[in-house]
């Protein structure tokens, strides 16, 4: 990654601490079926751990899908619940 790329990472870490206390708080204390929303809550955070892996390698492809998978994990993340709202 280059010194230009580098400024990436700050909306990726404005999101993560937006989004994973959201996903945290409606896993543990939203409505609905808990198993439904610990299963839905902890494939987010596991595919959003994976992307974090791969926007640190050393291949730069791999940086870029990582990048675009964890920016796109982090707003699903944060829309999640607002989807979920109703639902029983």
């Amino acid at each position: 990654m280059t010194h230009g790329g580098a400024g990436a990472i700050f909306p990726l870490l404005a999101l993560l601490v937006l989004a994973l206390p959201i996903i945290l708080f409606w896993v543990f204390r939203g409505s609905g079926n808990f198993q439904k929303r610990r299963l839905i809550g902890f494939s987010q955070l596991a595919v959003l751990a994976l992307s974090i892996v791969l926007f640190f390698t050393g291949i730069e492809q791999l940086q870029s899908i990582g990048f675009g998978t964890a920016f796109i994990i982090l707003l699903s993340m944060l829309f999640t619940p607002v989807i979920f709202k109703n639902r029983v």
